[in-house]
């Protein structure tokens, strides 16, 4: 009968496994990272990987005194026990034998496993993209949904694979506005009977059942405290390897804004990673934090007609921000944002779970490695007492934005 039930347990493991790879979205369409467990320990979870080298280009035939020290940027990740993502289960032998129950525990833990992770990277892009859609009306369209497209051309910010994850109501409405066109080929017929979505402007498009709120703002009024721009750096004054992502933006003035507004300041004009030539339209940022009369934002604000070596490398707008210049914040009014980013700019690091002391203990480990690289681990302990057993089962994950200029949020219906 131990046998019988541990056979069983076993199944239910396997299955677990083998449906969390068929459900889930995003660990199929980010990149992701392994971390050593080791590392992990000694550097106190946090350990640092490598942003996209860049430098800059000089015409001509001399180029005597033009060669350039390389400045190479790293941002933070971090993987702490907070990032356990867990099912608690508790089964009866009679749950065991109940084929109906168990079929649905299965299902249910594949499902809150799965999506998880995939809530974890929209909301994460949702809260640090700094690429904006803003629409007054609704994004219903084709052409609506394809401004990502042409946001990241003209800024160069395609490196590889793209990914745009559409909220349930703005999958609805483009798949409408698809299915209504007049040659029903494979894709509007798509559309129109199950509102699968083909890709979108190169973008691998899915419509997905999450869409994170982002908050409208009062925010109006504000002005740049001082002329202000951003030299990135390797590390800081203690060695210690710098973020690059965020600045800190003195302001005066204004009231009402808030964390996640997006918003613009006039004269600051995008440029495209690598020509550094301005696309006409002005740099979107994203306030993280608010202290007093400082704002923690991204991106940094890295002038291209700076005079700093690292400056004219990673130039991401035409110039500073000036004294005085006005501050426009984008999001007016609350709705759920879609999301699109650059596989390479979005991360889920995980690791391998230490079960040894569990084992030596005499619990019951179970552990698997998905197809998508990610482990995931059942631990379980029996009552006598209560004729049930407690089974946990775990992925220890997060979700880091590399580069938060290759990632952005669509919004709608802003006035």
């Amino acid at each position: 009968m131990a046998n019988s039930f541990a056979k069983k347990i076993d199944v239910f493991f396997d299955d677990v496994v083998a449906g969390f790879d068929a459900t889930n979205i995003s660990s199929k369409n980010v990149s992701q990272y392994k971390a050593p467990a080791e590392a992990l320990a000694l550097n106190g979870q946090t350990f640092h990987r490598p942003m996209p080298l860049m430098t800059e280009i000089v015409d001509g035939r001399d180029i005597t005194g033009q060669y350039k020290d390389l400045v190479e940027l790293t941002v933070p990740a971090t993987l702490t026990e907070s990032h356990i993502r867990n099912v608690p289960v508790k089964l009866t032998g009679v749950d065991l034998n109940n084929p109906y129950a168990f079929d649905n525990i299965v299902k249910t833990s594949n499902i809150l496993l799965s999506n998880k992770l995939d809530t974890l990277v929209a909301n994460r892009v949702a809260e640090r993209g700094t690429l904006a859609v803003i629409n007054t009306g609704a994004i219903d369209t084709y052409d609506d949904a394809a401004e990502a497209d042409a946001l990241m051309l003209e800024q160069q910010a395609t490196r590889g694979e793209r990914i745009m994850l559409l909220n349930p109501r703005m999958a609805k409405n483009i798949a409408g506005n698809l299915a209504a066109r007049q040659t029903m080929n494979t894709a509007p017929m798509n559309a129109y009977q199950r509102s699968t979505l083909q890709p979108i402007a190169g973008f691998d498009t899915f419509r997905v059942d999450y869409g994170k709120s982002i908050a409208g703002s009062a925010g109006t009024g504000y002005l740049v405290s001082g002329a202000q721009s951003y030299t990135p750096v390797s590390a800081d004054v203690n060695g210690i390897p710098a973020d690059n992502r965020t600045q800190t933006l003195a302001v005066k003035t204004g009231t009402g804004a808030a964390v996640g507004d997006v918003f613009t300041i006039a004269g600051v004009y995008a440029v495209g990673h690598i020509n550094k030539q301005s696309t006409g339209q002005l740099k979107t940022f994203r306030i993280l934090e608010i202290n007093g009369g400082n704002w923690t934002i991204s991106p940094a604000i890295v002038p291209a007609d700076g005079t700093a070596v690292a400056q004219k490398a990673y130039a991401n707008v035409t110039t500073g921000a000036a004294a005085d210049a006005a501050i426009t914040i984008l999001n007016t009014k609350t709705t759920a944002a879609s999301v699109f980013y650059e596989k390479s700019a979005i991360e889920i690091v995980h690791a391998d779970f230490n079960t040894e002391p569990f084992e030596a203990s005499g619990k019951r480990v179970r552990k698997a490695t998905t197809d998508s690289g990610i482990q995931i681990v059942m631990l379980s302990d029996s009552n006598v007492d209560t004729l049930a057993a407690n089974y946990r089962l775990f992925v220890w994950a997060n979700v880091e934005v590399l580069n938060p200029e290759l990632a952005g949020i669509m919004l709608e219906n802003q006035t």
